[in-house]
């Protein structure tokens, strides 16, 4: 487990009145979805042409999916470690090769 595995694991508290990293990671997606966007308008732009901006989107919007996937899948993972380890009376860091 690497150092941000560790500092996003599930099973650690956040810190009062700071954003959990779901939020965080929200805002993140949102913002690359705004630079996405920014560099299809600026792709367009360069010669009118509204498939350079389409291959731009699609780009930015199968990065955003496979991330999401991504996070999903390890959201998942973590949640399958934590409910083995409390059925075998182990604590999840136990489960970890």
């Amino acid at each position: 487990m690497t150092s941000l595995d560790k500092s996003f694991a599930a099973d650690q508290p956040v810190a009062a009145g700071g954003p959990g990293p779901s939020r965080i990671i929200a805002w993140v997606a949102l913002a690359i979805l705004v630079w996405g966007i920014f560099h299809a308008i600026g792709a367009w732009g360069l010669n009118n042409n509204p498939l350079r901006a389409v291959v731009v989107l699609v780009c930015v919007g199968a990065f955003l999916g496979f991330w999401m996937v991504m996070l999903a899948a390890r959201q998942r993972r973590l949640a399958r470690q934590a409910s083995a380890g409390l059925e075998s009376g182990r604590q999840p860091r136990d489960l970890l090769p």
